[in-house]
Order: C-alpha cells, then sequence, then structure tokens
C-alpha cells in the first residue's frame, strides 16, 4: 500500500457488481440489481445519494471508477 495516497470513496454507482435494469413490476420500475454471486439479482445495498459512500463488503470498483481513481492518483482497494 502507498502512503499518502487517499482511496478512491467507494460510491454504490461505482461498484462493478451493480446492474441497472428497468421491471415494470415495481412501483418504481429503475432497478438497481447486485450481480455479484453472493447477492445475484438482490437490491443493491447502496445509497445512491450522491457522496455517500456504500458500507457493502462487496463492492469493488467498475472500468470507470478505476480510470477517475488512475487519473486522480487514487487507490482502488480497501
Amino acid at each position: 500500500m502507498l502512503r499518502g495516497m487517499a482511496e478512491l470513496p467507494h460510491l454504490a454507482v461505482d461498484c462493478q457488481w451493480l446492474k441497472r435494469t428497468i421491471d415494470s413490476s415495481r412501483l418504481d420500475p429503475y432497478a438497481m440489481l447486485c450481480a455479484h454471486i453472493v447477492r445475484e439479482g438482490q437490491d443493491c445495498v447502496g445509497p445512491f445519494l450522491e457522496d455517500v459512500e456504500t458500507e457493502c463488503g462487496l463492492w469493488d470498483p467498475n472500468e470507470q471508477a478505476r480510470a477517475r481513481a488512475a487519473r486522480q492518483g487514487l487507490r482502488t482497494s480497501r
């Protein structure tokens, strides 16, 4: 681990396991589902609020989050 290097915030929207879809059987049809093998098909634990990190222990950065972290000199692992 590099000293002095900040860590990328763990935002739900930046998780590689997030699957955004439409489910017409729901009152709110926009569904945020987890694609990780442990929680496959379950609602993402979120939250989906700007600048609020998720406490999900399965969080892993998606490609966009990795690229952003690299540009900003941030770490992407816990």
